[in-house]
């Protein structure tokens, strides 16, 4: 049996979306086309605010996502962007080379801090290289990228925005999320420095507007940065919605 047939057999017998299975002693990753639809609050919020976290992607059909994600995989492979292998794709799934743990997976123990700044500017090697490219990830959170072998790689990325949407806007939600990722985690033992993060990514990508957009948000959203202080509204606000409004707090306080 060879690895078409095999991945044939094994998508009718696995009702998961995602999935990894061994074959000939390989680990590989097999997604299955399905819909990507924007979520309705964030798209309510976008409009009245017109914050780049909030953009909303595209509905695409199954057929339609897959096509757009394992056609980006090819695109950014030949500009030398650390990404899986596509192994097989039909019309229903693709089959993607293992390419090792997710890095939120480190990233979220209590690990020691020089080895947290080895991840995160391999981390920022990867998604500059994408940003340099004149490319955009779309999900640019810790947990779309993995690590194996000393390398880092990038992956999902089903979402798509907008025509009118400028490349600037959509390489700035990237970034966004990428800091937004590091509120989320509990088990350091030391301060994110979010400015050091910043500095590098300006190094390694010569955007130096990014600062400028930054501090402009913490003062954008000043009033809800000070309702997100209300202890009885704490009660109320999701898990996300307190990193948000973390990350506001961090970013009105960066060095000027």
């Amino acid at each position: 049996m060879n690895l078409e047939e095999f991945t044939k057999k094994e998508v009718l017998l696995n009702k998961k979306e995602i999935f990894s299975f061994d074959f000939e002693g390989k680990k590989y990753w097999l997604k299955k086309a399905r819909a990507t639809r924007p979520n309705k609050i964030q798209k309510f919020f976008y409009k009245i605010f017109s914050f780049e976290l909030l953009i909303p992607s595209l509905e695409k059909s199954p057929k339609d996502a897959l096509t757009f994600e394992t056609t980006k995989i090819e695109k950014f492979k030949k500009l030398g962007i650390n990404v899986p292998n596509i192994v097989y794709k039909n019309e229903d799934f693709f089959v993607l080379e293992d390419t090792g743990k997710n890095l939120n997976s480190f990233l979220k123990k209590n690990i020691d801090e020089s080895k947290f700044y080895y991840f995160v500017e391999n981390l920022l090697i990867e998604l500059s290289k994408i940003h340099n490219s004149k490319e955009f990830h779309g999900g640019a959170q810790i947990r779309n990228f993995t690590y194996k072998n000393e390398k880092v790689f990038a992956i999902d990325f089903e979402e798509s925005f907008e025509s009118n949407t400028t490349l600037e806007t959509l390489q700035f939600r990237d970034f966004l999320l990428f800091l937004l990722s590091f509120t989320k985690l509990k088990k350091l033992s030391f301060e994110v420095n979010y400015n050091y993060i910043i500095d590098k990514y300006i190094e390694l990508t010569n955007n130096k507007n990014v600062i400028y957009k930054l501090k402009n948000i913490g003062k954008r959203l000043k009033f809800f940065i000070y309702l997100s202080q209300n202890s009885f509204l704490k009660k109320f606000l999701g898990s996300d919605v307190i990193n948000f409004f973390k990350l506001l707090k961090i970013l009105n306080s960066l060095e000027k």
